[in-house]
């Protein structure tokens, strides 16, 4: 097992000479004392440790081995992120279309997108409600999904290692709804031998439904949920079986084509508001001099990145990558752009040379990346300095023993309520 610890300690405090000796000799033996410990004889741990007033080096151990990061990947994602979009910048997302004097869309109308990773089923109901707000009764023509701010593979690289629909490996998508996610309830038949009651939000024409489940009247319930691929589409598939008094039981879980999933959405969406959609939902290009009927904007990017580091977001990491791409070398944004972007802001502005790391995805999924414990605490010290950006990048990591990852650890320990961090689990490296 890896283990990669980046710690930066603040500390502002003026300290004698003989003071300053002695807090760094403690420093340095209690850390040597945790890694003699039985728990982590056979883990390969790699552990840095600096002074935030001078940058004194106060404890290294393998700090120059290249080791899987997981997570903390997000430390160079976010940073970058903050250093080339500021953290005011927002994404948008449109309708388009052509409504008549009598309330009739006699055309299209176009779901357009640029990332936006907050794209919620609420936030879809506040568009479609601007659309009756503006008269519109009843749309002729289809729903054209406008996806072209992004391009390349929806998964990022190394997610393939991965075979099941787990929703912490959702695509990207430059129009993307909830998390490009569903949430799957299996409850009880209404009677023993029934199939059980299967209810996914949100609810859409996307994805079929095969439901292979039955209704048992004791013993234990063994329930699976998965999403699979069939077409441009998906079949939400669910097995086992199910207790008639079982609470129930709910499953996040992917889904395949953000595109037209978040059309559906939006068509079901519309006609939940009372707006008719004759046609169906289609992907497509917006007209060249399109009329705008709503938009709605992001929160902003440093709110957005509470939910990469705090929470540990893949899915928004990668949707920050690609509009970072976007942003700095044109549409449509891809992962090569990002990563480009990020390698950019690691050299120019940190000091990390090309070549000495590897960077293969922007969430830290799986064993495809590289960094050393020296290099994510430069990208820390860095940030550090940067007064513009500093306070909202540190708001975004979370807190021992309060928020995010966090939330439940380290209660009891002096740590509580201070120590603020980005952990990264995998099954090999923590």
């Amino acid at each position: 097992m890896f283990c990669l610890v980046a710690l930066w300690v603040s500390s502002w405090t003026v300290l004698t000479p003989a003071i300053d000796e002695a807090v760094s000799a403690e420093v340095r033996s209690q850390l040597s004392e945790i890694l003699a410990r039985p728990a982590l004889k056979d883990a390969r741990v790699g552990l840095y440790v600096v002074r935030m007033s001078d940058g004194a080096e106060l404890f290294a151990h393998h700090a120059d081995t290249l080791m899987v990061p997981a997570s903390n990947v997000k430390i160079v994602t976010t940073a970058a992120a903050l250093h080339h979009l500021g953290p005011d910048y927002r994404f948008r997302t449109e309708i388009l279309g052509e409504a008549a004097s009598d309330g009739v869309v006699r055309g299209d109308i176009v779901l357009r997108g640029n990332g936006d990773p907050t794209l919620v089923p609420e936030r879809v109901w506040y568009l479609a409600s601007r659309l009756t707000y503006l008269g519109i009764r009843a749309i002729q023509g289809d729903i054209v999904v406008d996806d072209t701010y992004f391009a390349g593979p929806r998964l990022a690289l190394g997610w393939e290692q991965d075979s099941s629909s787990s929703a912490y490996m959702a695509p990207a998508g430059a129009v993307s709804v909830g998390f490009n996610a569903v949430m799957i309830h299996v409850l009880p038949g209404v009677a023993v031998g029934d199939p059980a009651r299967v209810l996914v939000e949100p609810g859409s024409d996307y994805a079929t439904l095969d439901n292979q489940t039955v209704t048992i009247p004791r013993g234990r319930t063994s329930v699976n949920a998965e999403v699979e691929a069939q077409g441009e589409r998906s079949v939400i598939k669910i097995t086992g079986k199910i207790t008639a008094r079982d609470a129930g039981r709910g499953f996040w879980r992917r889904i395949d084509n953000p595109s037209l999933f978040s059309g559906e959405v939006l068509k079901r969406t519309l006609q939940q508001v009372g707006i008719t959609v004759k046609g169906k939902v289609r992907v497509g290009i917006a007209p060249t001099e399109p009329k705008v009927l709503a938009t709605l904007d992001s929160p902003r990017l440093a709110e957005l990145l509470l939910r990469v580091n705090k929470n540990s977001s893949n899915f928004t990491a990668q949707q920050v990558a690609l509009a970072l791409g976007a942003a700095l070398f044109g549409a449509p944004g891809t992962w090569e752009k990002g990563k480009l972007a990020a390698e950019s802001f690691l050299m120019h502005q940190v000091g990390v040379s090309p070549g000495t790391y590897e960077l293969a995805n922007a969430s830290g999924l799986h064993d495809v990346n590289r960094f050393t414990p020296q290099q994510l605490v430069a990208v820390l010290q860095h940030m550090a300095k940067r007064p513009e950006l500093w306070p909202e990048f540190q708001a975004s990591f979370a807190v021992a023993a309060g928020s995010g990852t966090l939330a439940d650890r380290m209660r009891d320990t002096e740590a509580a309520h201070l120590l603020r961090a980005k952990t990264g689990t995998l099954s090999i490296a923590s």
